[in-house]
């Protein structure tokens, strides 16, 4: 007896929802993709300390804890016995650097030459001193935070060593605290 043997029809695959859907995938992942790299800015917390009841030793001096308070008026430097040695621009509640426009509408409307100044002043008082907290204001934008690290981490004017044109170091580690409102 003989056997029937089946005849297969060869069948094409049909592509074109695979290829439409791959026209489709590229251009999204292409527009997906990160093309942006990101900086880091190396910054800290504050530290909670807690209270002692024992007397700092006196041949410690006591650290003088420089805040840079950032308003929409200009930046205030505080510090424990800051005040006697950095006189207000304007009034007796002002910021010792004020704006160079009204209301600093721009971050480029602070004035980080006089800051920087300032800060010279208080790095050759207190020369041991590295720490600094930015206090920001709840307008302040972010723009305005990164200059005033930046002005606060180093002088530009002032080369300490020649040879790897490195500048001096004012305050170095920047801790970000909350803002004023």
């Amino acid at each position: 007896m003989r056997k029937a043997r089946k005849e297969y029809e060869e069948q094409t695959l049909d592509l074109v929802p695979i290829m439409n859907l791959v026209t489709i995938l590229i251009p999204f992942l292409l527009m997906s993709a990160q093309f942006v790299t990101l900086a880091v800015i190396d910054s800290t917390l504050p530290a909670i300390q807690q209270e002692s009841n024992e007397p700092p030793k006196e041949e410690e001096e006591e650290p003088l804890g420089l805040s840079i308070l950032i308003t929409d008026e200009g930046f205030t430097l505080t510090g424990k016995g800051l005040d006697a040695e950095l006189p207000k621009d304007d009034e007796v509640n002002g910021p010792n650097v004020v704006c160079l426009e009204a209301g600093c509408p721009t971050a480029e409307s602070y004035d980080y030459d006089t800051l920087r100044k300032k800060l010279v002043q208080v790095k050759d008082r207190w020369n041991d001193e590295e720490n600094a907290i930015l206090v920001p204001g709840s307008k302040v934008s972010y723009e305005t935070v990164v200059l005033t690290m930046d002005a606060a981490r180093e002088d530009p004017e002032d080369v300490v060593d020649e040879s790897t044109q490195k500048k001096r170091e004012l305050f170095p580690f920047v801790v970000i605290a909350a803002g004023v409102n």
